[in-house]
């Protein structure tokens, strides 16, 4: 029998087809800036510039990505360029071989054309250059000079710049109409990035200072990248261990409500507009690993329903839920993920047994509603337990709607006093709920005394609506079968951990 050797080759046609994976902009974006942030100087703080500049013709974008780390040798340059070969062996950010080829091949429209200079040292004048496509032969040249651009920055080591199509670049957009401003998806890009690399970018717990900065431009027109946290209320922490290749290691999760006015400050005083947002595709934890967030929005491959037949079904009773679950740095071998690192390698059994392990903690459903009645159940035990003779309930109705107060309190020298809890940082709808109680006790000849608004957090401003609404006239009440005035409002704020919540 005759045999005969076939020698395959990465063809053009290779590459093309690697950039039809469905990774959206911001991914691909996302494997540039791991490349960077693993070739980190350790005695520096890594910047990583990402510069966009609008092109004549208004469907393409010119991208430029600068970043003043390691940078590369020749040989590192040409282990880069291979399909499948990773730059580095140190850091898991360089997991699998693919990502620099996989992310330029896909921005630049199926294997388009793509620039990169790079060189080892600051003190070497010239670059390293290559240019794509992608093709089975690629030619690098040394001692090139980088582009003279005025937008760009004047101390880089490493220097990405590729056209994008401006309806790939949308992709990073989530809800509406496809924005055609760059201003308007640079802040679906920063959200983005503010996710995932929020590790980095946040103060270290040790150095207490951050490991480096991710800056998006418009030209010269810059905006830093803010670490955006999982906005959570009322959260419950969980610690467990577990072997992993061998090796045992401790994983947090914490979990809570989902907290609108942290998520609503959380893009640099601006609202959240992608993550988080209290619905059904939102809803879920994040896996962190290290300090890279791998994963959003994670629910239905976690946890199995009760009887463990099948996955549990995201539903609108879980809105409200989100957490983050984080593993400690680990091997570039263990915990691995698929070839674009937007999913798990399912191969991998040690996600199962981490998964396994949190089905056991199950998320809850309506949670805000049930933290509430928790808060509002132990805050009248508390009272009870040290006023075993007053009047405390939670069944006290006003207005014709039969509207509940949280808690009503009636004092044994006949003071009352209404409570408002809620989860999370305070709200001016939670001080305005509190004077609907208080107004609807005047209409019915009932004179409140003091009424307490109970929240997680609260900022100045809300304490200062406190103020200016205790100013306001209170309706009048009637005494004797005549109206008179009642006494003034009298709200006041607490947070939980004041009181013992």
């Amino acid at each position: 029998m005759a045999e005969k050797k076939v020698k395959l080759l990465a063809t053009e046609g290779l590459f093309r087809g690697l950039s039809k994976q469905n990774l959206l902009f911001h991914q691909c974006v996302s494997e540039l800036i791991d490349n960077a942030i693993a070739a980190r100087r350790p005695e520096d703080k890594f910047r990583i510039d990402i510069i966009f500049i609008k092109e004549d013709s208004e469907e393409m974008v010119n991208m430029f990505i600068a970043d003043n780390c390691k940078g590369m040798p020749l040989d590192i340059l040409e282990k880069a360029l291979q399909l499948g070969e990773s730059a580095t062996t140190e850091d898991r950010l360089n997991e699998h071989g693919f990502g620099l080829k996989n992310a330029l091949a896909t921005l630049s429209g199926e294997n388009g054309p793509w620039k990169l200079w790079t060189r080892p040292s600051k003190n070497t004048n010239g670059f390293y250059y290559v240019e794509g496509p992608f093709k089975p032969e690629m030619v690098i040249k040394d001692n090139v000079n980088a582009p003279d651009n005025e937008f760009l920055p004047t101390d880089f080591s490493t220097l990405v710049n590729v056209k994008v199509d401006l309806k790939f670049v949308q992709t990073a957009q989530g809800r509406g109409a496809p924005a055609s401003d760059l201003s308007s998806l640079r802040e679906w890009l920063i959200e983005h990035l503010g996710v995932l690399y929020r590790g980095y970018l946040d103060l270290d717990e040790k150095k207490l200072e951050q490991q480096g900065t991710i800056v998006v431009s418009i030209k010269n027109d810059s905006k830093q990248v803010p670490p955006i946290h999982v906005p959570l209320a009322n959260s419950t922490t969980e610690y467990f261990k577990i072997e992993l290749a061998g090796v045992v290691y401790e994983l947090t999760y914490t979990y809570g409500t989902l907290d609108t006015v942290k998520r609503d400050k959380s893009v640099s005083g601006n609202p959240a507009r992608y993550y988080y947002q209290g619905n059904i595709p939102t809803q879920g934890i994040d896996i962190r690993l290290g300090k890279r967030t791998i994963a959003t929005r994670q629910f239905e491959f976690i946890w199995k329903t009760e009887g463990g037949e099948s996955r549990l079904s995201r539903h609108n009773n879980y809105n409200d839920f989100t957490g983050e679950l984080t593993i400690p740095e680990l091997p570039r071998s263990v915990l691995s993920t698929t070839n674009n690192k937007t999913d798990f390698n399912w191969k991998d059994s040690d996600w199962n047994s981490i998964f396994d392990k949190l089905n056991e903690i199950r998320p809850p459903k309506g949670i805000r509603e049930k933290s509430e009645k928790e808060l509002k159940k132990k805050w009248m035990e508390m009272l009870k337990a040290t006023n075993p003779d007053e009047n405390i309930t939670d069944e006290y109705s006003v207005w014709p709607t039969g509207t509940r107060v949280d808690v009503y309190r009636e004092t044994t020298d006949n003071k009352i006093i209404i409570y408002e809890i809620k989860v999370g940082s305070g709200q001016p709808i939670h001080l305005y709920q509190l004077k609907m109680y208080w107004d609807g006790l005047v209409v019915s000849d009932i004179q409140p005394r003091e009424a307490f608004l109970f929240v997680e957090d609260f900022n100045s401003a809300l304490e200062e609506m406190a103020n200016q609404m205790n100013k306001l006239s209170p309706p009048k009440i009637v005494k004797n079968s005549k109206p008179e005035q009642s006494k003034a409002y009298n709200f006041k704020i607490s947070k939980h951990s004041e009181k013992g919540l």
